[in-house]
C-alpha cells in the first residue's frame, strides 16, 4: 500500500469519527475532496515535518500533559 493511501484513508476514518463521535454531518462530495486534497497535500506535508528543528519535536514530547 502507499502512504498516499494511508493518507486517504487516514482522512476517511477522521471525518467518520467526526461524524459518529460529534455528529459532524459531511456530505459525501466534501468527504470525497477533502481525502483529496489530503493525498495531493501529501509531499508538502512531509516536507514541512523534516524541515522542523529535531529539539523542537522533542520539547514538545516532552511538555507536561494537562
Amino acid at each position: 500500500m502507499k502512504i498516499e493511501d494511508v493518507v486517504y484513508r487516514v482522512a476517511g476514518r477522521t471525518l467518520e469519527l467526526l461524524e459518529k463521535r460529534y455528529h459532524y454531518r459531511i456530505p459525501e462530495e466534501h468527504k470525497r475532496d477533502i481525502q483529496a486534497t489530503m493525498r495531493e497535500n501529501l509531499a508538502q506535508l512531509l516536507k514541512e515535518e523534516e524541515q522542523q528543528p529535531a529539539h523542537a519535536e522533542k520539547a514538545a514530547h516532552a511538555a507536561p500533559k494537562e
